[in-house]
């Protein structure tokens, strides 16, 4: 392991984990590059960097920024938060303390979460990757790209077109199937108090 990489704490390895197992699960190409890396493969940073042949003089620092809001519809999210915690009680699992549950009871709730969390994606959204190239192919990116649809990651020099290898095919939303919100009322009710009589 590089001697640059610094130890990781355990609730960042955590949700690291509960993230990294899904993407291990839906990517065929991605399991591979861990199994490779498990098996004592070297990282990037481990390895000697090829010669480079050509001099580009201009280096372009490429900086996505977030759209300027002029105001926020919350009830859209409220909504999302709402139906995450019925379907999978996400907002009691971010809620509370894991610490003292083993990494068994930890792993079984992921499971039910991933469950419910699952569902509502499937029923709710269409979601699409961004680049249909398969992972670790090599690519070529246009001048013109779009900068909030392609992040270009390493050194990017010169004005393009670029070539690199695709490390993640991005995701985009092509549909959105949230019912309507007739009453916004009780939208930030994201499930009520529940009492036993």
């Amino acid at each position: 392991m590089s001697n640059t990489l610094k130890p990781i704490g355990f609730l960042p390895r955590f949700f690291g984990a509960f993230g990294q197992f899904f993407k291990f699960l839906g990517s065929g190409d991605y399991a591979a590059r861990c199994v490779a890396i498990g098996s004592g493969k070297k990282l990037a940073d481990e390895v000697e960097p090829e010669v480079i042949t050509k001099t580009v003089e201009v280096v372009k620092e490429v900086e996505v920024q977030a759209p300027a809001l002029d105001s926020v519809n919350e009830d859209g999210a409220l909504q999302l938060l709402q139906l995450l915690q019925q379907e999978a009680r996400f907002v009691d699992f971010i809620k509370e303390g894991i610490d003292s549950y083993s990494d068994a009871d930890v792993g079984a709730a992921a499971r039910q979460i991933h469950n419910g969390c699952s569902k509502v994606i499937a029923q709710y959204f269409s979601i699409d990757v961004v680049n249909d190239s398969p992972e670790n192919s090599r690519i070529e990116v246009p001048t013109d790209y779009d900068a909030k649809s392609i992040k270009l990651e390493g050194r990017v020099q010169g004005d393009g077109p670029y070539a690199g290898t695709l490390i993640h095919p991005g995701w985009k939303v092509t549909a959105t199937n949230l019912p309507k919100v007739t009453n916004t009322d009780s939208l930030h009710i994201l499930a009520p108090a529940e009492v036993e009589v």
